[in-house]
């Protein structure tokens, strides 16, 4: 969830030191610790707009992380190239929900993990280059293939919802209106539920080009 972004944040050149203080506990890929679990992955926590509820930062601010992160995936492959092995490490970028990007890595075990993390959006769709325009040189060297970001609401959550006083029914016929992907799924006590999956953003996943 996300709150209101006019709420003041103050001390911007202190937010803006936290990027660099994160990139600096990140940017070393720990190796030992891929080799064991054969997965990682560099959030943006960064407070107080990594926390519950979520908080998008200013667009000039998200243009500070994603340089920080390219600098990150920049590190991490030139580590698992070294390792020789296939691997997977790719930029998540999410828009208009930048703050939940993520730097992603895999490999052996887990090298197909990630395949289906996301639907697969309209390809018609081109990367959001203007927001980043400094940087579009560094984010030409990628592919970038568009995803949904969603959020997916059960049956059985919507009706508490209502039955709770949290949620109107009015409310529940537009989420199920807006959903994209309405499916069936079968429960471990043998009953079954809906899933609705409606669309709050995109998911641009970028891949070094060879």
């Amino acid at each position: 969830m996300f709150i209101n972004q006019k709420k003041k944040i103050r001390g911007w050149k202190r937010q803006i030191r936290k990027i660099d203080k994160w990139k600096r506990r990140v940017i070393d890929f720990d190796i030992e610790h891929f080799n064991q679990y054969h997965r990682d992955y560099a959030k943006l926590w960064i407070h107080p707009f990594y926390a519950i509820p979520r908080r998008n930062p200013p667009a000039w601010y998200n243009r500070f992380l994603l340089e920080a992160m390219l600098d990150v995936h920049l590190n991490w492959n030139e580590k698992l190239t070294d390792t020789g092995e296939d691997y997977y490490l790719k930029l998540w970028i999410y828009d208009p929900h930048f703050i939940h990007s993520q730097v992603v890595a895999a490999y052996r075990n887990s090298l197909h993990f990630y395949d289906k993390a996301f639907d697969v959006g309209s390809q018609e769709k081109q990367f959001p280059f203007y927001k980043f325009d400094y940087l579009r040189e560094k984010l030409e060297r990628f592919d970038w293939c568009q995803h949904i970001d969603c959020d997916v609401f059960t049956e059985c959550e919507l009706l508490d919802n209502v039955q709770r006083g949290w949620m109107s029914e009015k409310e529940i016929e537009a989420i199920k209106g807006k959903a994209y992907k309405v499916e069936t799924i079968h429960l471990s006590d043998g009953d079954t539920d809906k899933t609705y999956s409606v669309q709050v953003g995109d998911v641009w996943i970028g891949t070094i080009k060879k």
